[in-house]
């Protein structure tokens, strides 16, 4: 088990789901706009023997590949997409200081395989107490508002858990296990 500290968010700053479901949604809108916009463009501004299907082949391709490299480049920042960033949201690292870029880069990549393979990583931000995807459970992150700060720190755990059937390494602040509770209520004096 790996322990080290982050910071804790009041939980008026966790980026709930319809942020979260809106910033998507802007994403999804600027990605599906571009890619509806560009063979339209293509037909009107280019030269007429240039306008064959080849070219549509190509311009979707290029779509294609840009699309990717938003979802995933715009992700390695922790200030995340344009839709994120519309909405007022950002990302926050559980373990405290800046993100390792390999963190963000597992982050970036789990996230759009999650919520497009298990719909229910997105929907579990509803029963959150932090307001976590399973992705941001996973790659030790939170979504919070733009200018939240933390409240205080805590010792951050990283332990097993199964969801969908699969087993993920998570990570959790102390403080809510049945173990710290327990320690904390039974290292009080009694009042007797």
């Amino acid at each position: 088990m790996s322990h080290k500290v982050g910071p804790i968010f009041a939980r008026k700053d966790y980026a709930g789901f319809i942020r979260r479901t809106l910033a998507l949604f802007l994403d999804a809108v600027i990605l599906f706009g571009l890619g509806f916009a560009m063979p339209y463009a293509w037909y009107y501004l280019a030269p007429a023997r240039w306008v064959t299907l080849r070219s549509y082949e190509i311009i979707d391709t290029v779509w294609l590949v840009g699309a990717v490299a938003y979802v995933f480049g715009m992700r390695l920042s922790v200030k995340g997409t344009l839709g994120y960033r519309i909405v007022g949201i950002r990302y926050a690292y559980m373990l405290s200081g800046n993100p390792p870029l390999l963190s963000l880069a597992f982050r970036a990549t789990l996230a759009p395989v999650l919520m497009a393979v298990f719909a229910l990583d997105h929907w579990w931000i509803l029963v959150d107490k932090r307001k976590q995807a399973w992705h941001d459970k996973v790659t030790g992150f939170f979504v919070v508002k733009r200018h939240a700060k933390p409240i205080r720190e805590c010792q951050m755990v990283q332990r097993v858990t199964n969801f969908m059937l699969l087993t993920f390494l998570v990570w959790e602040p102390v403080m809510d296990t049945p173990s710290a509770a327990k320690v904390k209520h039974e290292s009080q004096p009694s009042s007797s």
